[in-house]
């Protein structure tokens, strides 16, 4: 099981009645661990505290699994099993748009990346030939062959600056 952290107020009546449904003696603190049946629970009741663990959390009682990027909330849990459930089922995976409009793969761009392919677009065969083929067909698709090898050709010319930056080019991250 994760570790879970439950985000909680002594001033809410929910969060009260949600932490005591828990079964378990909370000792005093503002930051306490303890044993959920076989579930090791971190209860955090300073406001503080709570903010720095999960800074946009909608309000108490909330249900925290994980940190950084791969932090996952559940809001205003109504029983512990409610939240077990929830803490054992990992989220599931999004596809990555494969498709994009024209205007859409613009976007993926920076303004200055797409400057940069805007300004070489006359005099580079590689950038012309992307451009042209987007336009033909009127989308950029990243499993085709030819959206594929031109993006690998950018970052070899340094129009994508870094290995990162190609691989949110690739995952639809829109930067425009």
């Amino acid at each position: 099981m994760s570790n879970i952290t439950i985000l909680h107020s002594i001033f809410s009546p929910t969060s009260r009645a949600f932490v005591a449904s828990l079964g378990v003696e909370v000792p005093a603190g503002d930051d306490v661990t303890v044993a959920v049946g076989d579930d090791t629970v971190r209860i955090i009741s300073d406001h503080a505290k709570a903010v720095a663990v999960c800074p946009a959390f909608p309000g108490y009682p909330t249900a925290v699994v994980g940190e950084g990027d791969a932090q996952r909330i559940l809001p205003f849990p109504a029983a512990w099993e409610e939240v077990a459930t929830w803490a054992a089922t990992p989220p599931a995976v999004a596809d990555a748009p494969n498709r994009f409009t024209e205007a859409g793969f613009m976007r993926l761009f920076t303004q200055e990346e797409f400057d940069a392919l805007l300004a070489v677009e006359t005099t580079d065969a590689d950038v012309r030939r992307m451009w042209a083929f987007i336009r033909a067909v009127g989308y950029a698709d990243m499993h085709d062959s030819l959206t594929v090898n031109s993006l690998a050709i950018l970052r070899a010319k340094n129009f994508i600056p870094t290995d990162e930056r190609l691989q949110e080019i690739k995952a639809g991250v829109a930067k425009m």
